[in-house]
């Protein structure tokens, strides 16, 4: 403790669960999160025997170590919560809250023990909605609000600022924000006051504290938003080698974007402040990546922009149109090779204008350029092939937002040339989607004119441009992620299959890889046979089986939402499952480690997702068993796909020859 008492920060960075620093203490903490992920209703069971037992046992709270037994308690309680909730929620175990609260709660918060006040408001605060009385509500708001105030032992506001964050992510109904209310009025001034003299994690706890506080009573801020947003900027600045603190601050500022009464003044003092590091030649931070690249602080500026231009509603103001367009463009244009990280964030600034003042865009003009023409050269440089390919990653959704707004006014052959060429030089998967989206897109609104164009057309080695981006496509479509794109892409593929199967086209010679994906220990990997030589297969089968994998992962997401979580029970025989040689895609495995991309704004009014990718391939499977080249088409299906197919009550083997599809 004389370490904390020297230096709070210290006790922050040891209290965090994802420390680092191992101490006997951190090393008890991590055992029992481990323990009650592992045993949940069990674990509780143990957990309030023991905190039961202890409590008894100790006399004043004030004397010698009780209070540090105390302090154990609320811990333990504290990085449970979750699991405890769960099982007092479901009345799986029995434990009188209340109780708890008059004889450790109540007595601690009134002893001058700081880092037991500081524990007991932060935990009381993750179970306010179990708080016995609305006295027992009063007493932990005043106590929070009282340990917000300048001169506060360090311990005892570190604990206010985590217990307010607790409180707000536990109140989340309208009616239980009202809880706060009254509160608010103190809380939300005394955390900016706070901010103004912290720095590191403890300025970092506070931001995080304030962003969720701003949300209950935007009404407080609005009415000193110039303040506040001047504030916000300066810390912006102040802080700008600390990427984490940038982070925070932004994340603040962006919540205020989202009050109406806040973007003047976010436009007033914020924007021209950013403006003014996005024109400077040496807005870097001089914290570095590596020795040769450094961090570019511009990039952070151009995402916040993007987000207030985002989040506010057209027509869009001048400043935007007028001073932020073109110095996003300037900078973006005019970036080096390697400038990956300014092309993605620039071009999504761009396409943000593009998104919400199309008309005012194109009626602009800077220095005898139209915008329409500057938007153009930004694409040519996204797309150029000498350009680092990770810098055309947002470079496909630009295009077919382009193509949206523009329509015929669009020169796009040219465009489409570009980015074929693009895709023949990019290696990542995640690149190649977000080009061949473009053509994806272009498929389900015209296909016989898309495809007539692409193969009009040839890849700069002189492959035509329609088998290259079948081939290409059909090739990485498992690997997409996103729920859009993925649906976007399979609805296309259904609309080509009948088209290929109709006609005797030479585009059903094309042969493709069937090379198998599983999941094995956590890791992505190739089957056997795949590593010796793919087995190549026609493309017809190839998205006859892409088409069937699709819709088992559809089915598995049914079943889970079906389900719910994984309960206890069903904890033993999940694992057994895994062992199980399964099916599992990419975009499976990109959900569950959370690397779906948040959802496009662009996207949102797209028809298409309206469409319920279960019922629509459920009728186009169905519908395609009645095919004379069915049998054929289930030759190369693997037994994990004649799995998904007997969900349809079809056979992999049917007797229609007579019968036509399409």
């Amino acid at each position: 403790m004389e370490l904390w008492n020297e230096d709070p920060e210290k006790y922050v960075e040891d209290d965090d669960e994802d420390s680092m620093n191992y101490t006997v203490r951190t090393g008890a903490m991590e055992l029992l999160m481990d323990l009650a992920t592992e045993l949940k209703t069990s674990y509780v069971e143990a957990l309030m025997n023991a905190i039961t037992r202890h409590i008894s046992s100790c006399g004043n709270i004030a004397e010698g170590y009780n209070w540090k037994l105390y302090e154990a308690c609320a811990t333990a309680m504290n990085i449970s919560g979750d699991v405890v909730e769960e099982c007092l929620e479901a009345k799986k175990v029995d434990f009188n809250f209340g109780a708890f609260y008059n004889t450790v709660v109540l007595p601690g918060l009134n002893v001058d023990k700081p880092y037991l006040r500081g524990r007991l408001i932060w935990m009381t605060g993750s179970y306010i909605k179990r708080l016995p009385s609305e006295e027992s509500l009063n007493t932990l708001l005043e106590h929070t609000c009282t340990a917000l105030k300048p001169g506060t032992p360090a311990a005892v506001m570190i604990g206010a600022m985590k217990g307010v964050y607790a409180m707000c992510a536990e109140l989340t109904e309208p009616e239980e924000k009202l809880v706060l209310h009254k509160s608010m009025e103190l809380i939300i001034p005394s955390l900016f006051d706070l901010a103004g003299n912290m720095e590191g994690d403890l300025l970092m706890l506070c931001l995080d504290a304030l962003r969720v506080s701003v949300g209950f009573r935007p009404d407080i801020v609005a009415v000193e938003a110039d303040k506040v947003n001047t504030f916000l900027v300066e810390l912006f600045v102040k802080h700008a080698s600390d990427t984490f603190v940038v982070s925070q601050v932004n994340d603040v500022l962006i919540t205020l974007a989202e009050i109406p009464e806040c973007r003047g003044s976010i436009q007033n003092n914020v924007v021209p402040v950013l403006l003014q590091i996005l024109r400077s030649p040496t807005a870097t931070s001089p914290k570095k990546q590596s020795e040769e690249d450094e961090e570019d602080m511009r990039t952070e500026v151009l995402d916040l922009l993007t987000t207030f231009i985002r989040k506010t509603p057209p027509p869009l103001p001048d400043v935007y149109i007028k001073e932020v367009f073109p110095a996003a463009m300037a900078l973006t244009i005019g970036c080096v090779k390697d400038s990956t990280a300014i092309l993605q964030s620039g071009g999504e600034c761009v396409r943000a204008c593009l998104a919400l003042g199309f008309q005012q865009v194109t009626a602009l003009t800077i220095n005898g350029i139209t915008g329409m023409e500057y938007t153009m050269q930004l694409i040519a440089k996204m797309l150029d092939p000498e350009m680092s390919e990770y810098g055309a990653l947002y470079s496909g959704r630009l295009v077919s937002s382009l193509i949206k707004h523009a329509g015929a006014a669009l020169n796009i052959n040219q465009i489409l040339q570009a980015v074929l060429n693009k895709l023949t030089k990019c290696e990542s998967p995640t690149i190649q989607q977000s080009l061949l989206v473009v053509f994806i897109k272009l498929f389900n609104h015209d296909l016989e004119g898309s495809m007539s164009f692409l193969q009009s057309i040839n890849t700069p080695t002189g492959e035509n441009g329609l088998v290259f981006v079948l081939k290409s496509w059909c090739e990485i479509q498992e690997m997409f992620t996103g729920e859009y794109e993925t649906k976007v892409a399979v609805i296309a593929l259904t609309k080509f299959l009948p088209h290929l199967l109709a006609q005797d086209s030479p585009l059903t010679h094309i042969m493709v890889s069937d090379e198998e994906i599983s999941l094995e220990g956590g890791r992505i990997t190739r089957s056997t046979k795949a590593q010796q030589g793919p087995t190549m297969i026609p493309i017809t089968v190839k998205i006859f089986k892409i088409l069937v994998q699709e819709f088992g992962n559809v089915l598995e997401e049914l079943e889970a939402e079906r389900n719910g979580d994984i309960s206890d029970e069903d904890d033993d025989e999940e694992e057994e499952e895994d062992v199980e040689t399964q099916f599992v895609s990419i975009a499976q495995l990109a959900h569950m480690l959370g690397d779906d991309d948040d959802e496009d704004e662009d996207t949102k009014d797209d028809p298409l997702n309206e469409v319920d990718l279960h019922s629509h391939l459920q009728q186009f499977l169905t519908q395609l068993s009645t095919h004379n080249t069915y049998n054929q088409l289930c030759l190369a299906l693997t037994e994990n796909e004649r799995t998904v197919l007997s969900s349809l009550q079809v056979s992999a083997e049917q007797n229609n020859s007579n019968m036509r599809f399409g």
